[in-house]
């Protein structure tokens, strides 16, 4: 399911959401005996590893809830090396910034993201998969979500002063608020209103289901994954998560049939009246003979749900965690968006977002720190060559160490160390850099006085090459050098939090705009800050997936208007 697809497999649920369903699971007792012994046999069956590539050899079950940590362990001692970990998915080959360049541009059926993204979540069972449609989807994201961005920020700033008014405390003085679950109810809104309109975004009903449907799925392929491959067959029937999404996806479609069906009867309707949602751009694009097949249209509503709605209510929360900590960084945001927004009809300039760049590098700096783990999930179809002599055979399941990556301190100096304005900084020294980069990954250097960044050159990588003869390499050609590499929405060979290559996540500039509102507009209008001697909430890992915390307060306190 492209890029799209790749999104899905971090929408990230708590381990929380995870031992809550158990506990209250009905039929947990019922299968309890059979799990135990999948559980066994998943934990001790012997792994299939790649001859001539190094191992990371780490109990199997100690990556359900350290796997952070044992990525940057691994990729520590290994760094530019190819090499293999066993976690709770299985062998998996972990690959270097240094040569990923060489696997990005390869084409699908070569080294596939579908096939990889399908087999992990398991869709086979779970049906998680936009199939045919994957490419509408992708297209629809990359072209009217995008472009329409702007026309719609005042309409989501307002939806978002509504969110407020109705769920968040006055906070005269200093008020506690667990902060995570608003953030997941408030993008669901946002959310909402772009791809389902007003009459459904502020419904409780498809709140729930657009909400849930991700943390049921989360589970189903949890619980499916302590089963072996060749007892799953028999072990979906004992996985009541997968009845449930069935019917999330019938709620849904009985929510939406209405409203495509009032659409599809107008048909005296110009473009320029039509409503500006998810919900038509999907109706215009797909076939005649699609256009009223409701389920269709449910699913990839709720697919578009699950891939939103908790990355980025969850990178929102990390960037709040984080203002909280870093009380000087609230100034300077503040003083920022008080320049861009100065006058009311900001809001609504094209370019008014794009110029908040010092809170768009706090948010990628928030990012680098509490971002996903691993990135670059890739299953390879034919055999391919490294120019370091590494063979990947068919069948290769492929990962990149993201969570080691962002620890660098080749690409990020400092790299324990949060600074808000890092890639602000990049930008600026980048507008008077050399015209051309390499295209491998650009290691980063300390200037003498300590307050900036240099970049050293070093020497591209060669192509990758399939094993066959008859393939050719691919090969890559220097860009321009230009500021936007240091966006919050870019990406590069040490920078994968939205994927890699064609396959990049096309919802990213949606999810930008959407957590630079809600900052502007917290920061403001309200302080923000921790109780007196604590620290950072620390987030909570569970097998390849990172959240924040679910249960920690921050104190709030609005700002008096000057």
């Amino acid at each position: 399911m492209d890029a799209f697809h790749i999104q899905t497999l971090n929408f990230t649920p708590t381990a929380n959401d995870i031992s809550h369903q158990i506990q209250t699971n009905s039929r947990f007792i019922y299968y309890a005996a059979l799990s135990t012994i999948a559980i066994c046999v998943w934990l001790f069956q012997s792994p299939k590893r790649a001859p001539h590539v190094l191992a990371y050899e780490v109990p199997r079950r100690k990556w359900m809830f350290n796997a952070d940590t044992l990525v940057k362990d691994s990729y520590g001692k290994f760094r530019d090396s190819v090499y293999q970990i066993r976690s709770t998915e299985g062998v998996r080959t972990i690959i270097p910034p240094t040569l990923v360049g060489e696997l990005k541009g390869l084409p699908e059926d070569t080294l596939s993201a579908k096939t990889a993204v399908s087999e992990a979540m398991l869709s086979e069972y779970t049906h998680l998969s936009a199939d045919a449609h994957s490419d509408i989807l992708t297209l629809l994201l990359k072209t009217k979500a995008t472009h329409n961005l702007q026309r719609m920020i005042s309409v989501l700033r307002e939806e978002f002063k509504f969110i407020l008014a109705a769920e968040f405390p006055t906070c005269e003085d200093w008020t506690p608020f667990r902060v995570q679950p608003f953030m997941v109810r408030a993008v669901s809104r946002l959310s909402g209103r772009a791809f389902v309109g007003s009459s459904l975004s502020r419904s409780e009903e498809w709140m729930g289901v657009s909400v849930n449907f991700a943390i049921t799925a989360f589970i189903a392929v949890t619980k499916l994954q302590f089963f072996p491959p060749w007892m799953r067959p028999v072990a979906q029937y004992l996985v009541s998560e997968l009845r449930t999404i069935r019917k999330d996806l019938a709620k849904a479609q009985a929510l939406l049939e209405p409203l495509i069906e009032e659409r599809l009867n107008q048909t005296d309707m110009s473009d320029s009246d039509k409503p500006d949602d998810f919900i038509q751009w999907l109706s215009d694009a797909l076939p005649d003979e699609e256009k009223r097949n409701y389920f269709i249209q449910a699913k990839m509503q709720l697919l578009l749900s699950a891939s939103s709605i908790h990355t980025t209510s969850n990178l929102t929360t990390d960037c709040i965690y984080d203002l909280a900590v870093h009380q000087e960084m609230q100034d300077i945001l503040r003083e920022e968006a008080m320049e861009v927004f100065a006058e009311e009809d900001a809001w609504e300039r094209r370019d008014s977002i794009a110029k908040l760049k010092k809170m768009d590098s706090f948010i990628k700096e928030s990012q680098r720190l509490s971002g996903n783990i691993t990135s670059f999930i890739r299953k390879v179809m034919k055999p391919i060559d490294l120019s370091d002599g590494t063979h990947l055979p068919s069948g290769t399941s492929l990962l990149t160490p993201l969570a080691g990556i962002s620890f660098d301190e080749r690409y990020f100096p400092d790299p324990e160390v949060f600074d808000g304005l890092r890639f602000w900084k990049l930008r600026q020294q980048r507008q008077s850099s050399s015209p051309i980069r390499p295209s491998s990954p650009t290691p980063l250097t300390r200037s003498p006085s300590s307050s900036t960044y240099l970049e050293t050159t070093t020497t591209p990588s060669k192509s990758a090459t399939t094993s066959s003869p008859s393939s050719p390499a691919s090969s890559q050609s220097p860009t321009p050098l230009d500021s936007s590499k240091y966006q919050f929405t870019s990406i590069g060979d040490t920078n994968q939090n939205f994927g890699l290559g064609k396959h990049a996540c096309p919802g990213r500039f949606f999810a930008a705009q959407e957590i630079k509102l809600i900052l502007s507009h917290l920061l403001l209008n309200y302080d923000i800050k921790l109780r007196d001697g604590e620290a950072r909430p620390k987030p909570l890992v569970f097998m390849m997936t990172k959240s924040p915390s679910q249960t920690a307060e921050v104190l709030f306190r609005r700002r008096k208007a000057i």
